[in-house]
Formats: C-alpha cells, sequence, structure tokens
C-alpha cells in the first residue's frame, strides 16, 4: 500500500517527539544533602534556678612555709590545734646556718685586722707625703687600699646579717591567731623554700569558690546575690554575694566565681561542702546565649551570620548580634531562639536552601 507524504512527515514528526521526550528522562539527579556538624541552642530560661558545689574556706587562709630549706627537727603543732600569734610551727636543723654564721664572723676578723693595718699604713704614708719624703703615688695606693678594706668590710658585714637572718628562718612562727587546719609536713623529712608546712586559718569571713559553665556566665555580676545551703545544715539557708568573677576558664572548662558566705555563724566551718544556687531571672531581659565561635561568619555587608537548620534539614541564613567574645565561644544578644540547631562547621560552603544531614557535636 503506498503511504502518502503527508502521513510519512507525521510519522517521522512522531517518532523525532519521542526521542526527544526519552532524552528528557535521563536528567541529572540533585546531590545528595550534605553533611554538617550542628549545635543546639541552649534554652537557658528552662530553668531560673542553677544550683553547684564548693567548699567553704576562710577568707584569710594562709600557708606557712620556710624560707630556707633543711629537715625538720620539731613540729608541734596538730590539725584542728588553736593557736595565737607567735607559737612556734616548726623548726629545722641549724646546725649548717650557725657554721655559716661562724665562718662569717671569723672572716670579718680577719678583714678588720687588715683595715687596721690599712689605716696605720695611710696615717703613716700621709705624714710621708706632706714631708715630701714619698711620692703621690705612694700615697695614693695607700689609700685606695684602705677604701679597698672598708669595702671588704662593710659587704662581710652584710653576709653575717644574712647569715642570722638565715638562722632566724630556721624557726616558723605563727603570723596571727587562726587555727591550724592542715599539717601536710612531718619531722625529720627535708623541705625546700616554700614548701608547705602547715596552713592556718583565720577566723573570719568565709567564702567559697564555685565554677560555672560559659552558657551562664555571662548573667554572673559582682554583688549578685545567691542562696546557699551546707549538706550538714540542710534547714539552715544562708546568703551569698558573688565576689569575683574569673575571665579565664579554668582545667574543667567552667569559670571560676567566687562567693562571699554572709554569716557569722560558728557551725560554718572551713572544709564543709555546700551547695550554691544562681537566680537567673535577670536572663528574661538578656536573653543572652553562647554558641561555637564557628558557627558565626561575617559578610561584606558588615553584618554577622549563621546558618539555622530548620524541621525539614533545609539551611538558612540569618542575621546575629554579636554581644562580646567569651573563653567558651560568642556570646550572641538577639537573633537566635532556644533550642535551633545551628551550623558549626562548614559554613562557608553552604548556600541558602541547601538541603543536609545535621549531627549534633
Amino acid at each position: 500500500m503506498r503511504v502518502r507524504p503527508d502521513v510519512w512527515f507525521l510519522l517521522i514528526l512522531i517518532a523525532t517527539t519521542t526521542g526527544l521526550v526519552g532524552c528528557g528522562e535521563e536528567v541529572a539527579k540533585p546531590p545528595p544533602p550534605k553533611k554538617v556538624i550542628v549545635y543546639r541552642v541552649p534554652d537557658i530560661l528552662k530553668t531560673r534556678i542553677w544550683s553547684t558545689s564548693g567548699t567553704a574556706k576562710d577568707v584569710l587562709e594562709t600557708i606557712l612555709s620556710f624560707r630556707v630549706s633543711g629537715m625538720i627537727i620539731s613540729l608541734p603543732v596538730d590539725v584542728g590545734q588553736k593557736v595565737k600569734t607567735g607559737v612556734l610551727v616548726a623548726e629545722l636543723d641549724p646546725t649548717d646556718y650557725l657554721l655559716e654564721m661562724r665562718e662569717a664572723k671569723a672572716s670579718l676578723q680577719d678583714i678588720l685586722a687588715e683595715l687596721r693595718n690599712a689605716k696605720l699604713d695611710y696615717d703613716r704614708k700621709e705624714k710621708l707625703v706632706n714631708m715630701d719624703v714619698i711620692s703621690q703615688s705612694e700615697f695614693d695606693l695607700a689609700a685606695s687600699y684602705l677604701d679597698s678594706m672598708k669595702a671588704k668590710s662593710a659587704a662581710q658585714n652584710e653576709r653575717i646579717a644574712i647569715a642570722k637572718r638565715n638562722l632566724s628562718y630556721t624557726r616558723l612562727f605563727v603570723p596571727e591567731a587562726g587555727t591550724i587546719s592542715s599539717v601536710p609536713a612531718e619531722v625529720h623529712t627535708n623541705v625546700a623554700i616554700g614548701e608547705p608546712v602547715a596552713t592556718l586559718n583565720s577566723r573570719g569571713m568565709l567564702e567559697m569558690d564555685v565554677g560555672v559553665p560559659d552558657r551562664l556566665i555571662a548573667m554572673v555580676k559582682l554583688n549578685q546575690p545567691v542562696d546557699i545551703r551546707f549538706d550538714v545544715f540542710r534547714d539552715l539557708e544562708l546568703e551569698g554575694t558573688v565576689k569575683e568573677v574569673g575571665v579565664r576558664s579554668n582545667e574543667t572548662s567552667t569559670f571560676p566565681v567566687t562567693i562571699s558566705i554572709g554569716t557569722t555563724d560558728k557551725r560554718i566551718r572551713s572544709g564543709m561542702v555546700g551547695e550554691v544556687s544562681f537566680n537567673f531571672k535577670q536572663a528574661e531581659q538578656y536573653k543572652l546565649v553562647v554558641v561555637p565561635a564557628a558557627a558565626v561568619f561575617g559578610l561584606a555587608d558588615g553584618k554577622r551570620y549563621v546558618w539555622i537548620v530548620d524541621t525539614e534539614n533545609a539551611v538558612h541564613k540569618r542575621e546575629v548580634t554579636i554581644s562580646l567574645p567569651g573563653e567558651g565561644g560568642l556570646i550572641v544578644q538577639k537573633g537566635l531562639k532556644p533550642q535551633e540547631l545551628i551550623v558549626v562547621r562548614g559554613v562557608h560552603s553552604l548556600q541558602e536552601g541547601q538541603k543536609v544531614r545535621p549531627q549534633e557535636q
């Protein structure tokens, strides 16, 4: 059967269209979601009261140590002993220091003898030079020798004074009244200069050192009131105030804070473990949170941004306001909400709306 030309054209057009549609089905698949490390914004207002533990200590706590080294021959104090000013704490073997002082005194006698001879020689040559019997240079030598011996005498007297002081340092006394809280040293052991021999607590105001995490340290202020309870007196609630706020974190990644305990209750003593409670109600006003510094990036407009991961695992850029840099990161004053996820690794390789696979750090 003969096919008309217009029918042939229609068949060719259909075949071409079908081929194009088949090619269109081979469109490249979108890349898989990128894995990112995220950080969950802490909810600092979840609880207004935050507590931590610490140990009470006397404000005036003195480590008693020798200013010279030696072997302890006497240690008459005990832990818990109440002592008065001037009480002997410990004594070192003074033999070496006595010998040092005797040798210094003996050397001084030799120097004084030479000094007397130098003075006699000076006086004699002074008369002779005035009579033109000897030259001026001979007299100058006698004068120089006399000055040298005077200097040696003065230096030796200073050595004797140092030897006397070192000898006096072999006896360690209580500088002020208080209680001996620890005695780490022992009799017949050698101690170095500055090595602790005993600890003296002078009875007075008490304080407590605690550690505050980086997410809360921005809310801790000087003279801020706190509540204190001690384990042995749970029914006794004391008031305290923030005395010092550390600016660097310690080995436990917390910031040191010193609390002044406002009590004269004699039941509370140095060494008792207590609980300090901070009321962060003022956080409602500031809403400050600390985030890792790697999460924040800047653009040409001079503003700071973070990537927010939404519920569908897509990232969106959001402007934030930075308050202060901190040891644990950056303090964000505005722009974040509690429990939001922000990207902390790979922030410079993301695009608006990009799908990701979040993994919390």
